[in-house]
């Protein structure tokens, strides 16, 4: 039977929506499989993945990123469709535009089984990435200990290190791992290698891992270790107030008042941190108080110019003995007059209670109060007794 002129549209436009279903479903991917398969790698369309791969899709395609779907399974946690992409004969060693393998991908995940499935079909396990790292250092920082454990075992090298100076050591250091690190050790790590046993301790003293410390000392880690910018271990616990590591580094036989390239001491990191605790730790150890940076600054007026909590830290240091009215540097200020210059409201309240001079003059002839007067503070001005010129009080309120 005839179909009428409107039958006849109305059959064509059926044919072509399904026509465009089609194109959604098949066709399109026959034009373009690999960025298909891409995507289905990376959303973990299991299924969709195997059936692109049967179409004949290149498993090792890339984007722009130079990713291939391996990788893109491994960045997504995709298990499944990764493990179809292996089954594939996907590249398991192909490295996208940054050196990232699939293995290193996966070693940085929470779930172990991407790596240990990868690392067990036989991807290579001391690739690095253009900053040098490798699946073992990422496993390290990321606390997969059962993927760490299984790249030991594989072969990765302990010792290999970053552009920066990382190492597998380091990385366990500074995730507070004292399994890995004894595994790492009994596997041959250089601990007494200053760039691997070193630089291991200096992280594990800033981050405060005491059990990793001890270990590291115990396996002679060179404790006079000196890093970047002439920090040591004891000055990077001190700095962020680690009191007890700063206290089993010194019963180790580290001297309080080593400085780095700008003068500093520990002391004088914590001080300016306002970490009390060990401010008292290191100065009962034999830190000494006016010991001056390369600015003339000692360890108060490091404390008179940082932001926390200064005031304990200062009547810390003057109770053994700091100058509380000494000059630095060639303007020749005193801590309280950078306590004001700066806006260190707590710092000036407790300098002064601790009996600052506030009549002192700089090398410029100013005072305390002159320099508050100069940077408008009207709350410094009232402490220390002096008073802002009236356009000033006029403009403040």
């Amino acid at each position: 039977m005839a179909l009428s002129r409107w039958g006849r549209e109305s059959v064509g436009v059926v044919l072509t929506l399904a026509g465009l279903g089609a194109l959604a479903s098949g066709a399109w991917a026959k034009d373009n499989p690999g960025e298909e398969l891409l995507k289905a790698a990376k959303k973990g369309e299991t299924d969709k993945v195997k059936a692109l791969i049967a179409q004949g899709a290149d498993v090792n395609v890339r984007n722009k990123d130079q990713r291939t779907p391996l990788i893109e399974a491994a960045r997504a946690e995709k298990g499944p469709a990764l493990r179809a992409l292996m089954d594939a004969h996907a590249n398991l060693d192909a490295q996208d535009k940054d050196g990232n393998t699939a293995l290193q991908e996966a070693a940085k995940k929470d779930n172990p089984q991407l790596a240990l499935d990868l690392i067990a079909a036989g991807a290579d396990v001391n690739l690095k990435d253009k900053d040098g790292w490798t699946a073992l250092m990422e496993a390290g920082t990321h606390g997969t200990s059962a993927v760490a454990h299984e790249l030991i075992k594989k072969g990765a090298d302990v010792n290999a290190q970053t552009k920066d100076g990382r190492s597998p050591l380091s990385a366990a250091a500074s995730k507070g791992s004292l399994s890995l690190v004894d595994e790492l050790i009994a596997a041959k790590a250089a601990v007494k290698d200053p760039a691997i046993g070193g630089f291991a301790l200096l992280v594990a003293a800033g981050e405060g891992h005491d059990d990793i410390l001890k270990r590291l000392i115990e396996a002679k880690a060179p404790i006079t270790y000196v890093g970047p910018d002439g920090v040591t271990p004891l000055m990077a616990a001190a700095a962020k107030g680690q009191e007890n590591t700063v206290q089993t580094l010194i019963r180790s036989g580290l001297q309080p008042n080593a400085q780095d390239g700008k003068g500093r001491t520990a002391l004088m990191l914590a001080a300016e941190k306002g970490e009390n605790r060990t401010v008292d730790a290191l100065l009962s150890s034999g830190a000494a108080v006016d010991l001056a940076d390369n600015d003339g600054w000692t360890a108060l007026f490091h404390a008179a110019n940082g932001t926390s909590y200064p005031g304990d830290t200062i009547a810390t240091l003057v109770r053994y003995g700091a100058g509380i009215d000494r000059q630095a540097g060639y303007r020749g200020k005193t801590a309280l007059m950078i306590a004001a210059e700066n806006g260190r409201e707590g710092a000036v309240e407790a300098l002064l209670k601790a009996g600052a001079g506030r009549a002192i003059k700089s090398g410029e002839g100013k005072t305390a109060g002159d320099y508050a007067i100069q940077k408008k503070n009207a709350k410094i001005c009232d402490l220390l007794g002096v008073a802002m010129p009236a356009k000033d009080q006029a403009v403040k309120k």
